[in-house]
């Protein structure tokens, strides 16, 4: 699958990127090539809170890749996963477009990690979709993540979420939301970026 790379602003900080010029369909459900509100959401938040110097981050389910590069602008050493070996191969090619290079790309099964790392930061952007996957995205999250590190979490505001959100509180977890204004593809969203600590 070939893509055009174009270019995107974020706040001040622009970005050149290669994904889908429209969301899966039937035809072409390649949900991995998209670009998302939610990865637009996260790296604004990324890009306007405190800088990331030396931290250990983890994107999970990393798509084209656009959230762990605005953590790699912000000084974090990332480490880029998805499940998918053509999202790995994307998200790699667009950290290329972008002078920048992560500490390691490897797959991720979030349901049997195989990482021994553990992250000061962990990286999602609209990953909660599968209900039957929570419980081992908690448990995985709780083994990949630093004592005292934070998981941030971006969703467009699917019901299934709550579940997910209730389960983080259940293990212990404290959480912060925002809201973010974003526009794509002609289309309008409003996203919920959530650090849980």
């Amino acid at each position: 699958m070939e893509f055009a790379a174009q270019d995107i602003r974020i706040r001040d900080h622009a970005f050149r990127l290669a994904y889908a010029n429209a969301f899966p369909s039937e035809a072409q459900p390649a949900y991995w090539a998209s670009l998302w509100p939610s990865s637009l959401a996260l790296a604004e938040h990324l890009l306007t809170t405190d800088p990331l110097n030396g931290k250990q981050v983890l994107e999970i389910g990393c798509g084209c890749g656009l959230a762990g590069i605005a953590a790699g602008r912000q000084g974090a050493e990332v480490t880029v996963t998805d499940l998918e070996p053509n999202a790995l191969s994307l998200a790699a090619d667009n950290w290329q477009r972008n002078d920048l290079a992560p500490l390691s790309l490897t797959p991720l099964d979030w349901r049997e990690p195989d990482i021994d790392t553990r992250f000061d930061l962990i990286l999602g952007a609209d990953i909660l979709y599968h209900p039957p996957d929570f419980p081992d995205l908690v448990r995985s999250l709780n083994h990949l993540l630093e004592a005292g590190g934070s998981l941030i979490i971006s969703e467009p505001g699917r019901p299934q979420a709550r579940d997910f959100f209730s389960r983080m509180l259940q293990a212990g977890f404290r959480v912060d939301s925002a809201h973010y204004p974003v526009s794509l593809h002609g289309e309008e969203f409003e996203i919920t970026v959530s650090e849980f600590q």
